[in-house]
C-alpha cells in the first residue's frame, strides 16, 4: 500500500493503480486498502466521466449536429459512457458508502441522457440526502437536476457555442469564452 502511494505521489498513476488493486485482493477487508483503491479508481472514473463528455462534444461537431436537435450517442460515445459507469461501478463495488462515487455516479447517469437518466440521478442523491443530511452539496445538486436549465433548454450545452466548445467569428474558430471551449453549459453542464 505504501508502494501505491509512493508512485502516486512520483506521479506514476497506472503504477498505483495496479498496486492499489493489488492491496485490494490482497486485503479486501483493511480499511486503509479500501479507501486508497477507492481514491484512486475514483481519480480513473472521474477522467473517464470528462472523456465520455469530451466524445459526445467531438461527435457533435464531426456529425454537425445542433445543440437543440434529437440525437442518438454514436458507438465510440455510449462506449465511453460505458467505461465511466463500469469505473464508478468498480468505486461502488469495493466502497458502497462512497459519497463522491455515487455523487459522480448521479452525475453521469443525468449527463448521459437528461430525460431518462433524471428519476436515477434523484433517486441516487435523495439516498445520499437521507444519509448524510449536512452535506449542503447534495440538496444543491438535487435542485439543479430536478428544474430544467432554461439557459440552454436543459440540454446540458453551452448555449453560446451550441456545444461545440468554439464559436466562428470572421470564418475562424475560436475558443468559447463562456464555457471555456468545453461546450457544457455553464449554469448546469457541471452536473
Amino acid at each position: 500500500m505504501d508502494e501505491a502511494k509512493a508512485a502516486l505521489e512520483r506521479g506514476e498513476f497506472d503504477e498505483a493503480f495496479r498496486l492499489s488493486e493489488e492491496a485490494q485482493t490482497e486485503g479486501p477487508d483493511d480499511p486503509a486498502a479500501r479507501e486508497l483503491y477507492a481514491v484512486i479508481h475514483l481519480a480513473r472514473a472521474i477522467r473517464l466521466s470528462d472523456r465520455a463528455r469530451e466524445a459526445r462534444r467531438q461527435d457533435l461537431l464531426r456529425r454537425e449536429i445542433d445543440f437543440d436537435e434529437e440525437f442518438q450517442d454514436g458507438p465510440e460515445v455510449a462506449r465511453a459512457y460505458d467505461d465511466a459507469a463500469a469505473a464508478i461501478d468498480d468505486v461502488l463495488r469495493v466502497a458502497p458508502d462512497h459519497w463522491k462515487a455515487r455523487m459522480l455516479k448521479a452525475a453521469l447517469v443525468f449527463r448521459r441522457d437528461r430525460e431518462s437518466g433524471r428519476p436515477q440521478a434523484l433517486e441516487i442523491l435523495q439516498a445520499l440526502a437521507a444519509a448524510d443530511p449536512t452535506n449542503k452539496q447534495i440538496p444543491f445538486t438535487i435542485r439543479k437536476i430536478e428544474r430544467p436549465c432554461v439557459r440552454c433548454s436543459d440540454t446540458g450545452f453551452c448555449p453560446h457555442c451550441k456545444g461545440r466548445g468554439q464559436r466562428r467569428l470572421l470564418r475562424m474558430d475560436r475558443k468559447c469564452e463562456r464555457c471555456y471551449g468545453r461546450g457544457i453549459c455553464p449554469a448546469c453542464g457541471v452536473l
